[in-house]
């Protein structure tokens, strides 16, 4: 299966359109056509106490994001894209899963923003919500981003995102399907690395059992990769699974992550509570795949 249509929100903040432009190179992974949606909030053209509803202000909003929009989809047709705009008025989530459902897309894209100092990047309300709303996959997606190593501070362009993805699986089902979205990427990958973390809080006789599961796991899905012509290796780690995960996107190069949104380790159903996936898309310095 192919990732042939995707849907592409957009407030129009810094760097949108960039984000726009590299997320083409789903061109060789069969994408033929990207939904451009803005969404303009009730709030800015509602009723007022005196005023009712500003229609005039719903018109001139909508002329703005019209003309912006006509330059990205004159980039998109170049690249032999096709596209088409929806300019709505309503409840974000609730206009995006409409519009998600009515085209019938294969992966919602959505930014994140930016809050605060360097420590403390994440996603808004509208991102949270759209996250436990959806059934479809959303990459939470970052083409510029700030963040700190070793009391130093680096920027960081994603221009590339499906070159090399990280993996990380606890091999629920949510996980499996995550792994199997991979070969979606096939023709733009240059390596996967498979990752699944253990807890340190295994007693020894766990800790063995649990290695040698995996070994076997392991070997299934090395097989599967090579069948598709894809580079991957399978690391183990211990610990806490987002701060591992974190702390390998650098060693292997991570220019995605991608992961099940449910599974062993609760990470959807601790969501609000600091979850793992929660975590990684507020605080990972490379694109989030999050697959239900």
């Amino acid at each position: 299966m192919e990732i042939k249509k995707i849907l592409f929100p957009t407030k129009f903040r810094e760097l949108a359109f960039d984000s726009l432009v590299a997320l083409t190179d789903l061109k060789r992974a069969g994408l033929e056509e990207v939904i451009l949606l803005h969404i303009i909030e009730i709030e800015k053209v509602g009723f007022t106490p005196y005023g009712g509803y500003l229609k005039e202000e719903e018109e001139r909003l909508r002329e703005i994001a019209k003309i912006r929009f006509e330059e990205w989809q004159e980039v998109l047709q170049k690249k032999d894209i096709n596209s088409k705009v929806y300019i709505e008025v309503g409840r974000p989530v609730g206009r995006m899963l409409s519009v998600a459902e009515k085209e019938k897309v294969d992966l919602i894209v959505a930014g994140r923003k930016k809050r605060g100092g360097l420590k403390r990047l994440y996603m808004g309300s509208t991102m949270l919500d759209l996250t436990r709303s959806s059934k479809l996959p959303i990459m939470v997606f970052k083409y510029m981003a700030d963040f700190e190593r070793e009391g130093e501070v680096f920027i960081r362009i994603n221009d590339r995102p499906f070159e090399r993805l990280l993996v990380a699986t606890d091999w629920s089902k949510p996980s499996e399907r995550a792994l199997e979205y991979v070969f979606k990427f096939k023709n733009l990958i240059k390596q996967v690395d498979v990752l699944h973390v253990l807890s340190n809080r295994l007693i020894k006789e766990e800790f063995e059992k649990a290695k040698i599961e995996n070994k076997e796991k392991f070997k299934v899905w090395a097989s599967k990769f090579e069948k598709e012509g894809i580079k991957a290796s399978f690391h183990v780690g211990v610990g806490k699974t987002a701060d591992e995960i974190l702390d390998r996107i650098e060693t292997h190069d991570t220019t995605m992550i991608i992961m099940g949104t449910t599974g062993k380790d609760s990470l959807w159903k601790e969501f609000w509570l600091g979850s793992v996936s929660h975590r990684l898309a507020e605080l990972a310095e490379v694109p989030v795949l999050l697959i239900s």
